[in-house]
């Protein structure tokens, strides 16, 4: 899927998320209803809630979403839950919240700061760094998924959070502060178009099926700064190609 929030809001991008996101979405229904797969799982975000100024997302509330991003995802979920009620392909849908560990692509903020940091480049906070998320690590984000492929009820829904309620300012300083840098590193930027101020998620639906996540935040955000650390050519030679120094001057050239 493209995932990229930021990705979707340049010139030319938004069409590639609706190929993908609904498109690619339409092909494998279309597959999985020929072969007569056992499960159909599609895994969304809890961006397609859009902005919760307070309390939490419930699977029956309404979709909201604010960007290309979430709401191609939000049109590959409605495709999908249409071929469950049409053709009856086992669909089941997750709703994620923000994810982050090892092996993540270096535009998304946790890496994107880290790898920055340790060059002493500059981070840049979007605005005042107080647009709040539900983050969640990657092994427990996988491990819901799996819970709900073995045991969801298909035509369902399920909310898929870690429980950290935490900032963009919390996160920036909780790097800087494992990497022993200054806050002087931090560089505001001019938020985005449409950035939500807060996600929240309520995941009692997929706890009743006995899972949790497993990892506390702050020794989740060490093991991927370690990580990090330790596998400086992996994303060197991402952050070093002309495609990502591209990206990079289009979304944060002037801000």
């Amino acid at each position: 899927a493209e995932t990229h929030v930021d990705r979707s809001l340049l010139e030319n991008q938004p069409g590639v998320f609706v190929q993908t996101n609904v498109y690619g979405v339409f092909t494998l229904l279309e597959a999985a209803k020929k072969q007569g797969v056992e499960r159909f799982v599609q895994v969304s975000t809890d961006e397609v809630y859009g902005e919760v100024n307070e309390g939490f997302s419930v699977e029956t509330d309404s979709l909201a979403p604010r960007s290309p991003y979430s709401a191609a995802k939000a049109g590959g979920e409605l495709l999908a839950q249409s071929y469950f009620e049409s053709h009856g392909v086992p669909v089941i849908t997750t709703r994620g919240s923000n994810t982050f560990g090892t092996h993540q692509f270096p535009e998304k903020l946790i890496p994107l700061f880290i790898s920055n940091a340790l060059d002493d480049k500059p981070l840049p906070l979007y605005g005042d760094g107080l647009q709040q998320r539900d983050w969640i690590y990657a092994e427990d984000h996988a491990s819901g998924i799996l819970k709900v492929a073995e045991d969801g009820m298909p035509g369902e829904f399920y909310n898929v959070g870690g429980g950290n309620q935490l900032t963009n300012r919390d996160i920036t300083s909780q790097i800087l502060q494992l990497l022993d840098k200054p806050d002087s590193l931090i560089k505001t930027v001019t938020d985005r178009p449409g950035h939500d101020r807060r996600y929240a998620l309520d995941c009692s639906k997929l706890q009743a099926l006995g899972w949790e996540p497993k990892y506390d935040f702050e020794d989740a955000l060490k093991l991927t700064v370690d990580w990090y650390l330790a596998n400086q050519t992996w994303w060197r030679v991402i952050k070093e190609s002309k495609s990502f120094e591209s990206y990079y001057q289009k979304n944060y050239s002037g801000r």
